[in-house]
């Protein structure tokens, strides 16, 4: 059976659309004959240098002037062509790149060409793939790849960028040559238990095993941090019928999407934009109001209200400290969804009227709760809010230069369950257990660990992976 990775692969690597510049990418060891086959050089004056099919002395990495040609010798495009021999090419194979005038039409023409000439179009992030399984990239930058081409703020793809460059992968290699060292050290004790060696440091062995755990676990903390990054934090603004949470929504977008009138019930549908609040991306939903009774109309505003809120990861709750805060205010805070992963920051507004809400009242109706005190009007109090929000989104660690974030489902998935093999590693040594059945828990650890990089993965699950690139990348 012939292997599809050894196939010549194209694709229109740009966007589709109309532009001033549209590429096609080519790889695999027939590009280069295809590329002599259809490229003609221009000279001055527009003249062809040469017949299509005629090679030509070329420099690697330099591009050349001239038009694709097509059998009967039409002129298809005006382009500039490169040549990238293997292996120092993205794909490690010999690459063609074609710069032509950006359309769907020149495109085509150019793309129907080359698959008339036996070369196969790529699948989506076959050229990414390829780069993986020909050893120049791992899985986990591999998917770093992605998550620089769905970045929504700079932080994100600063980032995603980090994970590119395989920091976070060497810090996933390191704890993979903790476990070997950690797997050998048991093995001894393991297999020489009765020969004329020290008895097994359970303790010592126990805090090599939670350090490792620890290390685990703020990658996991990471990951949390990586997937509002890519996802956006899930940020619902609630409270009963005009306290300002409209206004508040359209404050943060920086232009008027919701309406916002004195009249109680403006808003019944489920508003949703995303925001970039200082590098954090907000998916930012405004509500219904909430209340115990409503119209038709009204109710079925609330029901979707609420389950936002049972989703959300930051609940926004605001309520009026001029108008006054009521028996209907707390029914609807006390019958908030509790969700135990979701954090709360209750806003009173409108402080540039006069106040029937004093700040220790404010206090005793939440105890123990972030309050934030703002009026939407003035913007007074906003930058306390915005700075609380990006507080809870990090958890107090924005996250620097240090480290790259997890970003990827998949990656935080099996850190989870490493995680999980380490704490079951910890607690079997805790108890003194057996260290054949610590070592199982650590080689299930580095399994997973070595699944993260990409490591004897089942070729569905890497099809599956890669399918969600655009074709072309």
């Amino acid at each position: 059976m012939k292997d599809e990775n050894s196939d010549t692969i194209v694709a229109v690597s740009t966007p589709p659309g109309q532009g001033g510049i549209g590429i096609i990418r080519m790889s695999g060891s027939a590009s280069y004959e295809v590329a002599h086959r259809i490229f003609v050089r221009g000279g001055r004056g527009n003249k062809l240098r040469r017949r299509s099919g005629e090679n030509f002395n070329y420099r690697p990495r330099q591009l050349y002037y001239g038009y694709i040609v097509d059998e009967a010798g039409m002129e298809l495009d005006e382009v500039l062509i490169s040549f990238m021999p293997a292996p120092h090419t993205y794909t490690c194979e010999d690459v063609v790149e074609i710069n032509a005038h950006g359309g769907a039409v020149p495109l085509g023409n150019i793309l129907n060409l080359i698959l008339g000439m036996g070369v196969r179009l790529a699948e989506p992030g076959e050229f990414t793939k390829r780069a993986f399984l020909n050893g120049r990239i791992d899985l986990v930058q591999a998917e770093s790849v992605l998550s620089i081409i769905n970045a929504r703020t700079t932080r994100g793809l600063f980032s995603s960028l980090q994970g590119l460059k395989g920091f976070l992968s060497q810090e996933m290699e390191e704890m993979g040559q903790e476990l070997l060292d950690l797997r050998a050290a048991i093995e001894v004790d393991a297999d020489f238990p009765l020969e004329d060696v020290e008895p097994a440091d359970y303790k010592g062995l126990r805090v090599r095993v939670e350090k490792l755990r620890n290390k685990a676990l703020s990658l996991h903390r990471r990951s949390a941090q990586g997937r509002i990054l890519q996802e956006g934090l899930k940020t619902v603004i609630a409270g009963k019928p005009n306290v300002g949470k409209s206004s508040l929504y359209n404050y943060l977008l920086h232009e008027d999407r919701a309406i916002v009138t004195a009249v109680p019930g403006t808003t019944r549908d489920l508003l949703t934009d995303y925001v970039n609040l200082r590098g954090v991306p907000l998916r930012l939903m405004d509500t219904a109001g909430l209340r115990r009774d409503g119209d038709t109309v009204e109710r079925i505003g609330m029901d979707y209200s609420r389950r936002a809120i049972e989703a959300a990861d930051l609940l926004l709750f605001m309520v009026d400290l001029a108008g006054g805060i009521d028996r209907e205010d707390m029914w609807i805070y006390e019958n908030l969804p509790h969700v135990e992963r979701q954090e709360l920051i209750i806003i009173g507004n409108k402080i540039d009227r006069e106040l029937k809400v004093t700040p220790e009242e404010l206090e005793k109706l939440f105890p123990g709760k972030r309050l934030i005190k703002t009026s939407v009007v003035t913007g007074e109090g906003m930058a306390d809010l915005e700075e609380a929000i990006v507080k809870t989104a990090f958890s107090g660690e924005v996250g620097g230069e240090e480290g790259a974030l997890v970003m990827a489902a998949r990656q935080a998935a099996l850190i989870e369950e490493i995680v999980a093999c380490l704490e079951d590693a910890v607690s079997a040594l805790g108890k003194n257990l057996p260290l054949d059945l610590v070592a199982v828990d650590l080689q299930q650890a580095y399994e997973k660990l070595q699944n993260l990089l990409g490591e004897e993965l089942p070729a569905d699950i890497l099809d599956q992976i890669f399918s969600k690139f655009c074709i072309g990348k």
